[in-house]
């Protein structure tokens, strides 16, 4: 069958509606340029909006005689349309008037210089200042203050909240940064070792070969510890208590020590705490045991701080959602490729290494790159222990400002950016990996 071919006229070479004929062009548009601009209009209308102050001298026009004083006031508007903050005044008086008094009373005043803190005004809102001068010769008020003029110096409130937030945003950063090379450290290893054979049920520690290396196992640690103890090394006394626990843990150490027990205890407890409690134990439990703990054996005090305490309560917490992506991964390549590369004389470590992991970690890029998205949002858990990243800074703005709207849309607006990048980077990443295979 020949094709039809297109000729002009025809009517399918038209657009069907007014909406394809005017939006039909958005359909070659991709999607990332459309967020690049709604992130561009957010930024014009939040950050780039300037406030515009004006200071201006009403004076009398009424002649003055030497030595007498006269009143005239400074009108501080903003013409807007953003909100000015941090404002101040400097208002230097000509030579021949000497300062008597201003309401409301100067911030500062040296000499010819009168220093004001403007209070914040918003879009066509003004202050007024009345200050009250001596002239040491005769002439008109206007004409005296005509030849110097006052200096204002401003932020917009947006501006102001970007500079409070940027410590925030390099502290957000890093613990996401470190927290998540520490999940992955942890769910690798916690992966593979749930990938291993699981061990025997607990009918087997009952088994008579069983109990006898587990007597001997016993009896070698019961050994140690003693030993330990009567030597004084670090302080040991001996306890009864101690002593049965080294000794089930040792008669059990086939099982309890086994990978796959390890593991598997780690994800499912992990896993089963809140992220948020797992950052309020690590802070306010390990830490400070941890830090006694520590102190007392080193002699002198060691500093375990909270920014510490939170990327391993944010590492621990990922690592164990890591290692079920990365147990995933593994268990997703076909076990022919284990058994071709042990048939070519690898053992399992180095087949693990250099056959499953690359094809393994290939597969595991999206989830991956998800995690670290979700990781960067629930870094702001780590603000109950005083860690002064973006969630804390925009708290601590608020509280001194009393600017909630302001403070939480900069907040928020910060991790839409970070999340946008740090998503962009990872379709990077995995898009090469995917060209590369």
């Amino acid at each position: 069958m020949t094709a039809i071919a297109k000729r002009p006229g025809l009517p399918f070479d038209r657009p069907r509606t007014l909406s394809d004929a005017l939006l039909g062009w958005l359909d070659g548009v991709p999607w990332w340029a459309m967020v690049l601009v709604g992130i561009a209009g957010l930024v014009g209308f939040f950050i780039l909006s300037p406030a515009h102050m004006v200071a201006n001298r009403v004076a009398s026009t009424a002649e003055v005689s030497a030595g007498s004083q006269f009143v005239y006031e400074i009108v501080v508007t903003n013409n807007g349309p953003a909100q000015a903050v941090r404002t101040t005044l400097t208002e230097v008086l000509p030579a021949g008037l000497s300062f008597v008094k201003a309401e409301p009373a100067p911030k500062q005043q040296t000499g010819q210089e009168i220093n004001w803190d403007v209070p914040d005004l918003g879009n066509h809102q003004s202050a007024t200042f009345k200050v009250t001068v001596k002239a040491s010769a005769a002439g008109r008020p206007i004409d005296m203050m005509s030849t110097v003029s006052p200096v204002l110096h401003w932020r917009t409130v947006s501006v102001d909240i970007l500079e409070f937030l940027s410590a925030g945003v390099k502290v957000t950063v890093l613990v996401t940064l470190y927290s998540f090379l520490l999940a992955i450290v942890l769910g690798l290893l916690a992966g593979l070792g749930r990938v291993t054979k699981p061990p025997r049920g607990v009918a087997s520690v009952f088994a008579v070969s069983y109990i006898l290396r587990g007597l001997v196992r016993v009896a070698i640690g019961l050994a140690l510890y003693y030993g330990l103890v009567r030597s004084g090394l670090g302080g040991l006394r001996f306890s009864s208590s101690a002593a049965v626990l080294i000794g089930l843990l040792l008669y059990l150490a086939p099982v309890v020590l086994h990978p796959y027990t390890i593991s598997s205890v780690y994800v499912e407890v992990f896993r089963g705490v809140p992220m948020l409690v797992q950052v309020l134990y690590l802070g306010f439990v390990v830490r400070p045991f941890l830090t006694g703990e520590l102190s007392r054996v080193v002699g002198r005090e060691v500093n375990f701080s909270e920014f510490a305490a939170a990327i391993i309560g944010l590492g621990l917490g990922y690592g164990a959602y890591l290692a079920e992506v990365f147990r995933a991964g593994i268990e997703s390549i076909h076990r022919g490729q284990m058994e071709a590369a042990r048939s070519l004389g690898m053992n399992y470590g180095q087949a693990m290494r250099y056959v499953i992991l690359p094809q393994a970690i290939r597969r595991v890029l999206p989830p991956l790159a998800n995690d670290s998205v979700a990781l960067l949002k629930d870094s702001s858990f780590v603000s109950v222990l005083s860690v002064a990243d973006l969630t804390r800074q925009g708290r601590l703005y608020m509280s001194r400002t009393y600017r909630a709207f302001e403070s939480w849309n900069m907040v928020a607006f910060s991790y839409l950016i970070l999340t946008f990048i740090l998503s962009g980077l990872a379709r990077l990443v995995e898009k090469r990996m995917s060209a590369n295979e």
